[in-house]
């Protein structure tokens, strides 16, 4: 791996008790296509498919096409749906 995972940080739990807002803050824009490109690098193609393997759910469970989702932010393009 070229980039070490990098997590957003949590809002404070007495800051989330008055909202329904996310519990993370929102990481630039930068980081975000860093974290992209290092989740392209995995080498694992379980994240894709979207099934379940023994009753348990493998690849993202909303259906999402996670490496193409992951290029897209990489090339800064995650706004245009028409990509995937």
């Amino acid at each position: 791996m070229e980039f070490e995972r990098e997590l957003p940080k949590d809002r404070a739990p007495d800051e989330r008790i008055h909202d329904w807002q996310e519990f993370h803050h929102h990481m630039p824009e930068d980081k975000l296509r860093t974290q992209g490109s290092r989740c392209m690098d995995c080498g694992v193609p379980f994240c894709h498919t979207g099934s379940l393997i023994n009753g348990m759910a493998s690849g993202c469970p909303v259906n999402n096409l996670i490496p193409e989702w992951n290029d897209l932010i990489y090339k800064n393009l995650w706004e245009d749906e028409k990509e995937l």
